[in-house]
């Protein structure tokens, strides 16, 4: 069982697993041959070919085998991610901050004086 950190360039000849206990989302990326992979508390198994991705949100572990020819993957840690929850952030953010209006004192003191003159 591995644990990945960085982007790791892979290579598995047919018939061959690999585990990976994934702590952090996860991409991988199948450059060649097919992999068929499987993710702890999934519903559902994955059959990738050459120059498809998945993107593995969750932590636990994920089994890795290449399917009758030897496959080439990258796994690393995903980007994306990281950016898709920033994003989500910002726009909670923002959302609190709309609702937050408030009344700046200089149009409050310019708004009271109308009609005195």
């Amino acid at each position: 069982m591995q644990n990945i950190f960085t982007k790791k360039n892979i290579r598995l000849q047919a018939g061959d697993l690999m585990s990976l206990q994934v702590t952090r989302p996860l991409c991988l990326q199948v450059d060649s041959g097919r992999v068929w992979i499987t993710v702890e508390g999934g519903r559902t198994d994955y059959w990738l070919a050459g120059g498809q991705s998945l993107d593995i949100p969750g932590q636990g572990l994920v089994v890795i085998e290449s399917v009758k020819t030897t496959s080439k993957l990258q796994v690393g840690l995903c980007r994306r991610h990281w950016l898709m929850r920033l994003a989500d952030g910002m726009r909670t953010l923002a959302r609190r901050l709309r609702g937050r209006r408030t009344v700046s004192p200089v149009a409050a003191g310019t708004a009271s004086n109308c009609g005195q003159s």
